[in-house]
């Protein structure tokens, strides 16, 4: 026998026979807690029955203590609202709004006349169970993955930074920080310094100090990616890495470096405050959840916009001519071995493609916010869209960034049966004083990312104008956290490739090799995900800027002025057989127009390039030591 109701709470009466209805109810139960008792019509008291339109049930109904009903929609948003904020506010929106309170009646007669037809929408929509979601596997995991790209990241650096940032490299950090701190003493502001260019290296930055603050940010992400001390792990790795990237912005200005960041100090909050990540303890805060999701949101949604917006300087918008992958394949900036095969499928394939592309960017976005199944399609449709992105071409760690950040939408219900098990256990709460801390200051750090992220979204839209948003969002560009993105706007229609050639006589000449850079008879195109050769991806820009206004960019100067002092931390950069014997005096920049060539001519020679020279852009002359 059914234990009698608590004559001290309300009591939700509803039809037992409803398939439909138990749904539902499941869902409000375990939602509600012990705020409301629920219980089957078959057994209610002929008041109650009478008051459900007798039977067959026509509507819930709900009994306080003191004997007052309320039935329909009205008893449905009460008990909504003991399950959370969102119920709340839509009661009160019932109670406030005369308007709202007849449709949503009128809603729930209809519902109510077509439980069956609703029914099977619930399944088709939620799948197993339409109970609250949790998401304690997804919390666990996706720090540790923003971790592991975190320690990518690091590594791939690492290993260039001499060459780039250190004393001989291209663009030397201690003078980047010498000429800021000049410039803002010079404007009588000497603290800017600091907020314009918001790094540890101000404490040092000679080589050593470039080495071990690099150190740094590595144990730290080993440390988030373990779960130790997860939140301290996650912001000394951001900060660690916007360091790099406020003091070497020419070469860490990707916006995958801008989404690491972003996504690194969301991580901050998304972990609860405690000494270790567990099982037992990893279920994010809504808030911190919902923020990673809106992250997402705006990657994807951003990155289809400025597709409808991608025209070039001759009028041109290939995404919407449908033409944006016929170029893609040849004219990204580093193509890999299988970028010529998708560039030799048929024309019809590329159209279905970039019409996927489309749907995945622009409609995707939206089923984050729907029912499990709606959500759990636009984590396969991003996944997918990542995948094929990383097997046609090179992209550093940005395609596992990304899907990262969709493992966040995976509640527990969607994980297999195997691993939902080994987190069945309670819930086990982490320290009081850390958890309240985080629960007070992490409204105020959300509303201020979503206003930030919110009017860079309506930049892209382009409902604001940037100058004048630029006194809210300016304060906070050198922390490079609350972004805007947008991929692929403007698709490339030709490949300009930089070869810059050295001679002691101004007769014999020998091209530099770079590793990963493409040149007419390179044909092996590796893969090397996740490393990102930062030089070789910004002469893929080099050549842009070359074959647009005539003039390499400013860094090429300081590039020859180290390859001609025969620099070994900038040839570390470049490939080893081709570093000349003895220092070049002379040197010339060459400018080719590279196209993948057809199947015919690649069976015929093996070559994946055809070159066409630009002997109007070729600059040849004498580097003064």
């Amino acid at each position: 026998m059914d234990a009698p109701p608590n004559l001290n709470k309300p009591v939700l009466y509803w039809d037992a026979d409803c398939a439909f209805c138990r749904r539902w109810v499941e869902r409000w139960e375990s939602s509600s807690g012990q705020a409301i008792i629920y219980r089957a019509l078959q057994k209610a008291p002929p008041k109650v029955v009478a008051a459900a339109g007798g039977e067959p049930f026509q509507r819930i109904v709900l009994s306080y203590p003191d004997g007052s009903l309320l039935t329909g929609a009205h008893a449905a948003l009460v008990a909504l609202a003991a399950g959370g904020l969102g119920g709340k506010l839509l009661l009160r929106a019932y109670l406030a709004l005369p308007p709202l309170r007849k449709a949503s009646e009128a809603a729930y007669r209809w519902v109510a006349g077509h439980r069956s037809w609703c029914a099977g929408l619930t399944n088709l929509l939620w799948g197993r169970g339409t109970l609250v979601t949790n998401y304690r596997i997804s919390g666990y995991f996706f720090p540790r993955l923003i971790g592991l790209i975190f320690i990518f990241a690091f590594l791939s650096l690492w290993g260039q930074i001499d060459g780039l940032a250190g004393s001989r490299g291209i663009l030397p950090v201690e003078a980047h920080l010498r000429a800021v701190q000049e410039h803002c003493a010079a404007t009588h502001r000497p603290w800017a310094a600091w907020l314009q260019v918001p790094s540890l290296l101000w404490f040092g930055s000679s080589d050593l100090m470039l080495h071990m603050w690099l150190a740094v940010g590595t144990v730290a992400s080993v440390a988030l990616a373990l779960g130790l001390l997860p939140a301290v792990s996650a912001l000394a790795a951001w900060l660690c890495y916007l360091s790099f990237a406020s003091a070497v912005p020419v070469f860490l200005n990707f916006q995958w470096d801008a989404l690491l960041l972003e996504a690194g100090l969301l991580v901050v909050f998304y972990v609860r405050w405690s000494r270790r990540l567990t099982r037992g303890a990893s279920t994010p805060p809504r808030v911190a959840r919902l923020l990673v999701w809106w992250l997402l949101f705006r990657l994807m949604f951003e990155s289809g916009l400025v597709k409808l917006y991608g025209f070039d300087a001759a009028g041109r918008n290939t995404w919407l001519e449908g033409t944006a992958l016929d170029y893609h394949y040849f004219t990204q900036p580093l193509p890999v071995w299988t970028s010529w095969w998708f560039a030799q499928l048929p024309g019809w394939f590329h159209l279905f493609s970039l019409a996927l592309v489309f749907a995945i960017e622009l409609l995707g976005p939206f089923l984050m916010v729907g029912p499990r199944r709606l959500r759990m399609t636009a984590f396969w449709a991003f996944s997918l869209l990542m995948i094929l992105i990383a097997a046609s071409g090179h992209y550093g760690f940005f395609n596992l960034l990304t899907l990262a950040l969709c493992v966040s939408l995976v509640d527990d219900a969607s994980w297999p049966a195997w691993l939902r098990q080994r987190w069945s256990a309670r819930p086990v709460a982490p320290p009081a004083w850390p958890v309240r801390l985080q629960a007070k200051i992490l409204p105020w750090f959300a509303l201020l990312m979503v206003v930030l992220t919110t009017l860079q979204l309506l930049l892209v839209l382009r409902v604001l104008s940037p100058s004048s948003l630029a006194p809210v969002l300016g304060p906070f560009a050198p922390l490079r956290s609350a972004n805007s993105y947008g991929l692929f706007s403007v698709m490339t229609t030709e490949r300009p490739e930089i070869t810059i050639e050295a001679s002691p006589d101004g007769r014999v000449w020998q091209p530099y090799r770079f590793r990963y850079q493409m040149a007419a008879d390179e044909n092996n195109l590796p893969f090397f995900l996740p490393h990102m050769p930062r030089l070789d991806w910004q002469m893929w820009f080099a050549a842009l800027e070359y074959r647009s206004s005539g003039q390499p960019p400013a860094w090429m100067m300081p590039l020859l002025g180290q390859l001609q002092a025969q620099s070994d931390s900038v040839l570390g950069l470049l490939d080893t057989e081709s570093r000349p014997e003895s220092a070049p005096t002379f040197f010339r920049l060459r400018l080719d127009l590279l196209t993948f060539t057809s199947r015919e001519v690649r069976a015929a020679t093996g070559h994946v390039w055809e070159a066409a020279p630009l002997p109007d852009y070729t600059i040849e002359g004498r580097l003064q030591r």
